[in-house]
């Protein structure tokens, strides 16, 4: 028995159905850059400093975070306080904002890297406008992700394991009932399983 589009479907709610999303090929430095400012509204400057230690294709996902909560914090600040008159309002680009969150999530939920620190850059592809109409199947590429870091972990220098968690945990408790660690409804307080 192993796990199929269909659990991943039914579990978490992901499509399986739609255009693949890939990313290979050939991501020079000014084609990510070019990428990250239609996305993020941006400069070279802002994307280098975003950098996992200021080198290669991958952001760091807390510089990210850190950067867009302060902006959101200074934005939320603005809107509280009267401005003189004269003084322009600062304004954030909600599609920024929506894109570092999805890169976030992806990052830290669906497509994870065994560091747990950075997202490729390459992501921010699956954003661009011409392409926000196109369903893209995310559960097949989280699915993807899981049987490789599945099969990398088995290997015998294989020593952490990098995934989408959550859907192998509600698999095991879907099909594995019976288990002797598996929690019973009647023993929680929890209304459904939780994983944690």
């Amino acid at each position: 028995m192993t796990m199929s589009l269909d659990d991943v479907q039914h579990l978490i709610g992901l499509s399986a159905n739609g255009d693949v999303p890939i990313t290979e090929g050939s991501w020079s430095l000014p084609k990510l850059v070019e990428i990250f400012k239609k996305n993020l509204y941006q400069d070279e400057d802002f994307f280098n400093s975003m950098k996992t230690g200021g080198q290669g294709n991958s952001l760091s996902l807390v510089k990210l975070v850190n950067f867009y909560a302060g902006k959101l914090e200074k934005y939320n600040d603005n809107i509280h306080n009267e401005r003189p008159a004269g003084q322009k309002k600062k304004t954030m680009s909600v599609l920024s904002v929506a894109c570092t969150y999805m890169l976030y999530v992806l990052g830290t939920f669906l497509l994870p890297v065994k560091k747990g620190s950075y997202v490729t850059a390459r992501y921010l592809y699956f954003f661009e406008k011409d392409k926000a109409n196109i369903k893209w199947p995310w559960g097949s590429a989280v699915l993807a992700h899981l049987f490789h870091n599945l099969g990398a972990t088995s290997q015998i220098d294989g020593e952490q394991f990098a995934a989408y968690t959550t859907l192998l945990e509600s698999w095991i408790f879907a099909h594995f009932p019976k288990l002797p660690s598996i929690p019973k409804e009647q023993y929680s307080d929890a209304a459904e399983y939780c994983t944690r």
